[in-house]
């Protein structure tokens, strides 16, 4: 399943920051990147 940019945007506003921290954590993980 693809979503549009907006889509995802929209989903992670309605999220806490400290979701949005994990995300970002998970995704650096995933692939293999530094978003420092």
């Amino acid at each position: 399943m693809s979503f549009t940019n907006e889509q995802i945007i929209d989903a992670i506003s309605s999220k806490s920051l400290v979701e949005v921290m994990e995300l970002v954590k998970a995704m650096e993980e995933k692939f293999g990147v530094s978003a420092a």
